[in-house]
């Protein structure tokens, strides 16, 4: 994944021109016999006219060539024959097209393998329907395509923006990119190919080496920007109302216990002796007492894996703890549990204590539901931070990856680095995107930041339940004299947290103001137009049916 090299830009084409042998035009004022031209004059002016559009077009044709126009490349020269989209004022390339085409249409192609979508990848994508995120009907092929404009107007858009603002590559992305171009060098030479023509092998045709160059710059660029965006984009109280009013439905939840009962065939036999032993469960369960007595028997399958995988070390240990996570609450458009079990859930006639019991078929189990409260707008607390976490260096782990207890110095030494930290941010802008740059650079809890596998940015952790962290950071979190902005240090067990906070709420709440954000987003998106030019996307990739296998294993024709 590569740096561009640096290139001087090469000078547009010249304006199409009027070459001297092109006829004259004609006279302002014809001579003629009457008021009227006749039809004779009027095809006179046009064949002359079609045939000054004709030298025209000749002349440009041979001063740039025929293929300036319509050949594609894979050196990201967009002369108008290799451009298949403009996204605002960026081209994109049929090869960066393709590449983008060919990973969405292989994910879905991959995913109906597994069983995830209802598509068949030995039939013709054009004559399959599904429904697309807006709940239209579209075939599979038009499903690709337009997820690939999606996907291409959305990272360009963020990439533009960061060229406007000056966003720039970290270091460490600098040798992301080069370590992975070298490594596609290398491949391609294990090949006995040529870089490019590995790259359009394996990417897509008329992808080569500049066009995955330019992907993964784009790519990075638009991230960063993508970052800054998240953190800047605030939103007004009032869409947060508004949107609450108009979806308050979606968000009353129902308090309830639940108990999973694995069906250990899908043979129908062994389901209608489940479903007997399921309905003794459920006559036996009054309250939420009754049903954890049950957890033994209903999960003792579940029980028995866990035990087995050495998690737990006996099977009354591990009931114990399931019974500790069987209340939960759930909204009227989740999707975890069955859509009749949701349903029964907020049913006005199932009463507070009511129990029963609901088949999964994707899952192959039975859920038991009991009742716990009545539909209600969750008002639970949860708070929203950034922290850059300092641990006291302790040194290598030892062969079984246990760490030394930290000394009197080491954690001495660990706070004096977080209280340079702390300066360092109060000697500049003290916003909160200076701040999640400074976690980025310095905080050791990787899964709040881009260096881990969460998804996090910055140090924040969102929309917090009380519970989930330890108590020193949790309670500076949920002071109510807390404001947004607000800074501190905090000690842990884990190390020194530089903190800062964002806001202290409730989940009703916290969901309304993300579902607005996203919006928002997704209304800055659109307005990057997109523009299809027709004759470039004509020889775009096109998702073909794949053969299918024989018993044989051999390829079907």
């Amino acid at each position: 994944m590569p740096i561009p090299e640096e290139k001087e830009e090469e000078s547009a084409p010249a304006a199409p021109f009027k070459p001297a042998s092109a006829p004259a035009a004609p006279p302002t004022q014809p001579i003629i016999t009457s008021n009227k031209p006749s039809k004779n004059a009027i095809n006179a002016v046009k064949f002359a006219s079609a045939a000054a559009l004709c030298a025209i077009i000749a002349a440009v044709l041979i001063f740039f060539g025929v293929r300036y126009y319509t050949v594609p490349n894979t050196n990201e020269k967009m002369n108008p024959g290799n451009v298949a989209l403009t996204v605002d004022e960026t081209d994109v390339s049929i090869g960066m097209y393709n590449y983008y085409y060919n990973a969405v249409s292989n994910n879905y192609i991959s995913y109906a393998q597994q069983g995830g979508v209802d598509l068949d990848p030995t039939k013709d994508f054009s004559k399959q329907k599904t429904k697309d995120a807006d709940g239209n009907e579209v075939t599979w092929a038009q499903m690709f395509e337009n997820e690939t404009i999606e996907r291409i107007q959305y990272i360009t858009a963020y990439y533009q923006e960061a060229v406007e603002n000056g966003i720039t590559l970290s270091e460490t992305q600098k040798e992301s990119i080069k370590s992975n171009i070298q490594s596609i060098k290398q491949s391609a030479k294990d090949s006995n190919q040529s870089v490019d023509a590995y790259i359009s092998e394996t990417y897509g045709e008329y992808c080569g080496l500049a066009t995955i160059k330019k992907i993964v710059n784009q790519s990075f660029l638009a991230n960063n920007y993508y970052n800054k965006y998240q953190v800047n984009n605030e939103v007004d109280e009032k869409e947060v109302e508004a949107y609450f009013n108009k979806h308050k439905d979606e968000y009353s939840v129902v308090e309830f216990a639940y108990l999973p009962y694995i069906v250990s065939s899908t043979d129908e036999k062994a389901k209608t002796k489940a479903e007997k032993e399921v309905k003794e469960y459920v006559s036996k369960i009054k309250n939420v007492k009754d049903l954890k007595k049950q957890i033994p028997f209903a999960c003792k399958e579940i029980i028995d894996n866990y035990v087995s995988a050495g998690q737990f070390e006996s099977a009354d240990d591990c009931a114990e703890e399931l019974a500790k996570s069987v209340e939960v609450s759930i909204s009227s458009s989740d999707t975890s549990f069955t859509e009749a079990g949701v349903k029964w859930l907020f049913d006005d006639k199932t009463k507070v204590n009511d129990c029963s019991y609901f088949y999964d078929e994707t899952n192959s189990m039975f859920f038991i539901l009991l009742k716990l409260s009545e539909a209600k707008i969750a008002d639970d607390e949860v708070y929203s931070v950034r922290h850059i976490l300092i641990m006291p260096d302790t040194g290598e782990a030892d062969e079984n990856g246990k760490t030394k207890k930290a000394t009197k110095a080491q954690w001495a030494a660990a706070e004096k680095k977080a209280n340079k930290i702390y300066e360092e941010y109060k000697k500049g802008d003290k916003t909160e995107y200076s701040f999640a740059l400074l976690a980025e650079k310095y905080s050791e809890d990787t899964e709040s930041t881009s260096s881990g596998s969460s998804g996090l940015y910055g140090g924040l952790y969102e929309g917090t339940q009380l519970g989930r962290m330890v108590k020193s950071f949790e309670k500076w979190s949920t002071d109510k004299k807390r404001k947004y902005g607000d800074t501190g240090i905090v000690k842990s067990e884990y190390g020194y947290h530089i903190m800062y906070f964002v806001e202290d709420t409730t989940s009703t709440k916290f969901k309304c103001k993300s579902a607005v954000k996203t919006e928002n987003e997704l209304k800055y998106i659109k307005s990057f137009e997109v523009k299809k030019h027709k004759g470039a996307m004509k020889k775009t990739t096109v998702a073909k049916p794949q053969a299918a296998e024989t018993d044989d294993l051999t390829t079907a024709e």
